[in-house]
Order: structure tokens, then C-alpha cells, then sequence
């Protein structure tokens, strides 16, 4: 039975790569006197981010925490809510929760969130909140209870600040005792909201849902941690600011001082490798030879090696396995799930097409201008994107050592693998 290779990791003994040691660090550091307000946890997709905040959920609640609650952890998916145009708004609403009762919030809250659903043109009607525990109901019986509240006030509460300045002001001091207020409710010292997947938003609105919060992040009692791919964020950041000497990476610096990053660099015959496939075929199928595991960071990301066995384990399942090698067809699933578009260039029912495409990565050329042969096969054309990618050209010579000895042998075996991956559904 296949498991679900995109759930996360919620628990340390389903923890394969030994990321509950430093959800643990992470987890301690949020303790200790001197803890960073913003933390940042940098990784690429696939790599594990959830898979940490949820190790780091489950240590906040274990059996031990209620004996001295110092600390409260939060989630929120910043992909939910980025029709709300500002990450300040699903924030407080989840606050308004953890509060616990009303009362313990003064006034200026009310003046707070009614601005910031006023300036940030939030659309209750088309507010995507999905499979939240916020739901738009919250929002709009906040948005009803304010108005009504406020409908006798003849002053605006989005002009009655003088200045710009006055109202930020303003607003740091409601969300400083909202804050307060869910501390007190929770019987907890301080407040961590966990912010993930800020990568999938679009990059305009993922910048200003960054922008969004960055004014609190000084409030005391809470700290903010953004588990995110830097690359990505950095890209947006230097895409919005484009034409000035702005620096993406500098800027999240400046912002989240404290970064940790999620890494996957395995050793020769690393066994996490073969658990990761098991952990999603709950077959005994593993590579005879790993050292044709080309073992660099662009092919080694977690979630890419299990929906890769996701299809390995399909070729060899059922009545009818499939008549291939299984190295090949694990690499070249691999492969897929990390170049797609050159994977749909290799692959053809033809040997001569599939041994052409190769002959890029193993001919013998004289110089740059010199298209030489691979055994039999001539070069096909292929984009320059591909032939000059230095990580895929290592993949190949590292997947078939056998290649410029055997390009016959290579070529058919490369050809097999890749006709029992279209049976399961590979293009």
C-alpha cells in the first residue's frame, strides 16, 4: 500500500531524516531568555518545512509542557489566506481565538482590526479560506461587530490619524495587547505564530504579506518564525524592487536575524535513502547499486526521492512487473521529478531517439564546435538549457558508468525503463 508522500512528518518516530533534532534545537532556542523575535527556516520544496513545524507543534504539546508552559506554538498557512491581501488579518483573527473572551481586549483592538480590513481592501465575498479553522464567518462577524460598534463615532478611524507614523504607532499598540491578552488566556511567557508556505504565494503578494506583518515584529512576548524557501522569497523581493539596488537576500537578513536551513547532503550508502523508499512502497524494492545514486543537492530532496519510489514501486507491483532494470527505472523516475521537460524530450518508444538524446552527455568531443558520436548514435539537437546543465550532465554519468564502454546496452536499458514508466503513467 503507497503512502502519502506529501504529508508531512507530525511525529519523532516517523522521523527518517533526523529532523526532530533540530526542531529540538529550534525548540529550545524559543526558550531561552535571549530568543530572536524572527526565525527564519530556509528550504527548498520538498524539503521537510512542515514536516519541522509539526515536530516543533508535537514538542509543545507533549506530556512534559504543561508543567511549565512558557511558550505557545501556532500555525498558519500563509497559502490560505493570500486572497486576504494581508497576513495581519487572518493573524489577528486567530489571536481573537486564542484569547479566549473578549473582554480581556481593549477598545483599540477594535480600531486596529477595522483598519486593516479597510486599508488592505480585504474582500469578505471572495475570501479563499479553504479547509481553515478560520473561517470567513470569523472574519465577518469581527468586520459586523465593529461597524457596529463603531457606526456613532463621526471620526474615521482609517483618516483620524494625523500622520502615517501616529498610525502605525497606533496599530503596534492594539496588536502588542492582543498579544497581552492570548498570553494570558494560554498561561503561556510567549507567543510563536509559524508562518509556512509563504513560498507558494504569488510574489507580489507574498512581498506584502511579508511587508504586512514587519511592523510587529518587535512586539514583545511573540515571536514570529517563517518556514520558506529564501531563494524563492529573495527572487519576489528583488522582482518587486527591480531597477534599484535592492538585494533580496539582504533584505530578509535585515529582517530574520536567525536563520536555520533544511539540508539533505546523504553519504555514500546512506540506509535514509533506502527508508525513504520504503517508508512510501512498504515494499522490500531498494537499489542493488547505489552508487549510480547521483547524490547532489538538486536530485536529493526528500519529497523528490518518495514520489519517485511512489512509481518505482508501480512498475514492479501487480502480476505483471515490469521487464527492466530496477536501478534504471528508479533514476530515471527520479529523473522525471526533477527535470520534467527534458524527461519528455528523452523518452520515446524509438531506441535510435532515445540513444541520440543521450549521446549528448556521452559522446567524445573534440572541441565545443565538434559534435562527436556515442557508439553508433549521433547527437540529436537538444536545447542548450540541457547540455550545459552541469547537475544533470553529472547525473547521467553517474546513473550509467557503463555508458561510453556500452552505449548499445545503455541505450536499451534506458529505452525499457522508460516504456514501464509510461505504463504507469510517466509521458
Amino acid at each position: 500500500m503507497l503512502r502519502d508522500v506529501h504529508a508531512p512528518i507530525e511525529h519523532e518516530k516517523d522521523d527518517i531524516l533526523g529532523r526532530y533534532a533540530l526542531a529540538k534545537r529550534i525548540y529550545d532556542r524559543l526558550h531561552s531568555e535571549d530568543s530572536p523575535q524572527v526565525i527564519g527556516v530556509y528550504g527548498g520544496w520538498g524539503t521537510g518545512k512542515t514536516s519541522l513545524l509539526k515536530l516543533l507543534l508535537a514538542l509543545n504539546q507533549g506530556p512534559s509542557v504543561e508543567e511549565s508552559k512558557t511558550i505557545y506554538v501556532e500555525l498558519l498557512d500563509a497559502w490560505q489566506y493570500e486572497a486576504a491581501g494581508n497576513l495581519l488579518v487572518p493573524v489577528i483573527v486567530q489571536l481573537k481565538k486564542l484569547s479566549g473572551d473578549e473582554r480581556f481586549l481593549p477598545g483599540s483592538w477594535q480600531a486596529s482590526i477595522r483598519r486593516v480590513l479597510t486599508v488592505t481592501t480585504l474582500s469578505l465575498a471572495g475570501l479563499a479560506l479553504g479547509k481553515s479553522p478560520i473561517q470567513l464567518k470569523d472574519i465577518r462577524a469581527i468586520w459586523e461587530d465593529i461597524e457596529k460598534r463603531d457606526k456613532e463615532d463621526s471620526s474615521s478611524i482609517l483618516f483620524g490619524w494625523e500622520t502615517l507614523t501616529d498610525a502605525i504607532r497606533e496599530t503596534e499598540n492594539a496588536f502588542q495587547e492582543v498579544v497581552s491578552a492570548v498570553l494570558k488566556e494560554q498561561k503561556c511567557d510567549r507567543l510563536v505564530l509559524c508562518i509556512d508556505n509563504l513560498d507558494r504565494c504569488s510574489p507580489d503578494r507574498a512581498v506584502n504579506l511579508l511587508e504586512s506583518v514587519k511592523n510587529f515584529f518587535s512586539a514583545p512576548g511573540c515571536v514570529w518564525l517563517f518556514a520558506m524557501d529564501s531563494d524563492v522569497i529573495a527572487s519576489y523581493i528583488r522582482h518587486k524592487y527591480e531597477g534599484t539596488a535592492m538585494d533580496g537576500y539582504a533584505f530578509l537578513d535585515k529582517i530574520i536575524p536567525e536563520q536555520y536551513h533544511l539540508s539533505f547532503f546523504p553519504e555514500e550508502n546512506d540506509p535514509r535513502i533506502y527508508d525513504l523508499i520504503r517508508s512510501v512502497t512498504s515494499r522490500d524494492l531498494t537499489l542493488n547499486d547505489w552508487k549510480r545514486l547521483p547524490l547532489i543537492p538538486n536530485v536529493m530532496v526528500p519529497r523528490r526521492l518518495k514520489k519517485s519510489a511512489v512509481k518505482f514501486a508501480e512498475c514492479f507491483s501487480g502480476p505483471n512487473p515490469a521487464d527492466a532494470d530496477r536501478d534504471t527505472v528508479f533514476l530515471l523516475s527520479l529523473l522525471y521529478h526533477t527535470w520534467p521537460n527534458f524527461y519528455g524530450r528523452l523518452s520515446s518508444a524509438l531506441l535510435d531517439h532515445v540513444a541520440g538524446v543521450l549521446a549528448n552527455f556521452f559522446n567524445d568531443r573534440n572541441t565545443s564546435e565538434t559534435r562527436g558520436h556515442w557508439g553508433a548514435y549521433s547527437p540529436l539537437p537538444l536545447d542548450k538549457e540541457f547540455v550545459d546543465d552541469q547537475d544533470l550532465i553529472q547525473f547521467f554519468r553517474t546513473a550509467f558508468p557503463d555508458a561510453r564502454r556500452s552505449p548499445r546496452d545503455v541505450a536499451v536499458s534506458v529505452q525499457r525503463a522508460l516504456s514501464a514508466l509510461r505504463r504507469v503513467g510517466l509521458p
